[in-house]
């Protein structure tokens, strides 16, 4: 081949990096997907696998695979929903969606209204009626709950009935609930929020993560009469089903509860679910 001045020498030799890069490129995308295409069927008969286990994998096709290298990997794999988390150093292959409810107009507004008037407190409300997707019997009736710091629970109370809502009561007793919240349509009930508990933000509006709703229901058994028994089973194995629940974060808001022994029996006696693996 013969060359007509430096310009062309140039060109040409852009050209033959380019074409050595993009080969490269190629081979590494071969390579990458061979891997994973192996990842998935070392893993495929496993509910549960730990990162100790991802690693030794991994470093059976990469000896040298440095520490920073595999976090890496492990967030690119959870980036291509190939891998899930179900715990601080468990994964699966199943990819489950995040649980993110539907915001109706009056859970907007309470929130609203309580933020406004209470702009540096934490706070958190849901609506039982969440729950239906995931129950065997539908309820008819249904529990506003706002969960506000205990500093600020008694203050935001009487701003709630001060505004007019109806139907508000504050951390009610078991007597309480059965006399008068039982029959109402759908109460406002105020408590104290726990701290560090789980929370995520959906249009701007702090509510509450699936393991902290799961937790919560089988915590407090007069709030949540109609949730208990066979259908207890039933919402916690559809969540465990349609959702990806945490179960790093579902066990350290129960023990926040002090109720992780009886959860984790709960869980191994009447569920079918891979965070049995990792109790």
């Amino acid at each position: 081949m013969s060359f007509v001045g430096n310009q062309t020498l140039d060109k040409y030799l852009i050209y033959c990096l380019l074409f050595e890069k993009n080969r490269t490129f190629v081979v590494i995308k071969m390579k990458e997907a061979a891997i994973i295409k192996k990842l998935k069927e070392e893993f495929k008969d496993r509910d549960v696998f730990s990162r100790n286990e991802l690693y030794q994998f991994f470093t059976h096709y990469t000896p040298e695979l440095k520490e920073t290298t595999f976090r890496w990997r492990i967030h690119d794999l959870k980036q291509k929903q190939i891998i899930r988390s179900v715990s601080r150093a468990g994964f699966s292959l199943y990819y489950q969606p995040a649980f993110f409810p539907e915001i109706d107009l009056k859970i907007k507004n309470i929130f609203q209204q309580v933020k406004k008037d209470f702009p540096y407190i934490k706070i958190s409300i849901w609506n039982t009626k969440w729950l239906n997707q995931m129950m065997l019997h539908q309820p008819g009736k249904f529990l506003t709950i706002l969960e506000v710091e205990n500093e600020a629970k008694s203050s935001v109370f009487n701003f709630l009935k001060d505004t007019g809502h109806k139907n508000i009561f504050l951390e009610p007793s078991k007597k309480e609930i059965e006399n008068y919240i039982s029959g109402n349509n759908d109460s406002i009930i105020v408590l104290g929020l726990i701290s560090k508990s789980p929370t995520i933000e959906v249009n701007k509006i702090i509510v509450p993560s699936i393991e902290k709703i799961l937790v919560d229901i089988f915590s407090d058994t007069s709030l949540y009469a109609s949730f208990q028994g066979s259908e207890m089973t039933y919402i916690y194995e559809n969540a465990f089903k349609k959702y990806d629940v945490n179960a790093t974060r579902l066990y350290n808001y129960a023990n926040r509860r002090n109720k992780r022994k009886d959860l984790e029996h709960f869980i191994l006696s009447n569920t079918i679910f891979p965070i049995k693996e990792l109790i």
